[in-house]
């Protein structure tokens, strides 16, 4: 690959990198999930309503939000650049790891979430 090329693909994802960062902001999942042995039918409902919140952020705001700014990106390139397979499939591939990072991130969210609600559910049939 030439010098200019690589300068190029690089500014490409510069620039979308730049872009996600303005348009799309990633959602912070929460940190503090009650223990379900040890938690209040009041700390367990709250922390349902944020977990509820978080997942709704992810899938209804943040990964439309990819998948438009990868529209857009996408848009603005010149098709009659030799480069732009090249430079289509970069912004592809940044744009998939972002997606299935959220997804993967919700994904151990509601597996540990599901976790302290059996522990609730267990401490309360004693």
């Amino acid at each position: 690959m030439k010098l200019s090329t690589r300068i190029s693909l690089v500014a490409v994802l510069l620039a979308s990198g730049v872009s996600a960062q303005a348009a799309c902001v990633y959602p912070q999942a929460p940190q503090d999930l009650p223990n379900g042995a040890s938690a209040t039918k009041e700390q367990m409902l709250a922390a349902q309503g944020t977990v509820k919140e978080y997942s709704k952020a992810v899938q209804e705001t943040y990964l439309p939000c990819l998948e438009q700014e990868k529209g857009t990106t996408i848009a603005a390139l010149d098709a009659t650049d030799p480069e732009y397979a090249q430079k289509k499939l970069a912004i592809e591939t940044v744009q998939a790891k972002k997606h299935n990072a959220a997804l993967d991130e919700l994904t151990a969210l509601a597996t540990r979430w599901s976790e302290e609600i059996k522990a609730y559910t267990a401490a309360q049939k004693k």
